[in-house]
């Protein structure tokens, strides 16, 4: 187990965004999309990643993380706000993972995270509903909306779960 003043050395930031789908396939975008607006805030501690797919060289990447928000497309119907849920990470290295050679969910990317580096950051899995993944087409309204509604939760995230650094800094 690292001590304190080692993990201050091994964390480089304090939350990672990482947005991942398709640019090529319309409204698969929004992850990327969103991860790249975040990245143009220029904000410290805070960095932000756009990837085609979640892949096992993203672990090193988490490890240096305290928070780390994952931003997908919603294809399901019934779904027409974004959501965001909490991920919670296994102890045990599931089977199906072990297997796994190119991409990852969010899930088996921090369990092997945990595996790899005995820490994992806290989780959420952010989906943005959308309409199409037509190849070659735009965002549709309903992605863009969520979009919006995606980058107001992040910023909310941000003063959430970066306020106590804050405070612990002024005094």
């Amino acid at each position: 187990m690292l001590s304190s003043t080692q993990t201050s050395t091994v964390l480089e930031y304090d939350f990672l965004v990482i947005g991942y789908g398709s640019e090529l396939c319309g409204d698969d975008a929004v992850g990327p999309w969103v991860a790249m607006v975040v990245a143009d805030w220029h904000l410290p501690a805070v960095k932000s990643l756009s990837v085609p797919q979640l892949t096992p060289e993203l672990t090193t990447e988490l490890a240096k993380t305290n928070y780390v928000m994952f931003v997908d497309a919603c294809g399901r119907k019934a779904v027409r706000t974004v959501q965001i849920a909490p991920i919670a990470v296994s102890d045990e290295l599931s089977p199906s993972m072990a297997f796994a050679a190119h991409t990852y969910d969010p899930c088996a990317l921090l369990n092997l995270t945990q595996r790899l580096y005995k820490r994992h950051p806290q989780a959420w899995l952010m989906q943005i509903p959308i309409e199409s993944c037509d190849l070659g087409g735009e965002l549709s309204s309903v992605a863009r909306q969520g979009c919006d509604r995606a980058l107001r939760s992040i910023e909310q995230f941000l003063v959430t779960y970066r306020q106590p650094a804050l405070c612990m800094k002024s005094v």
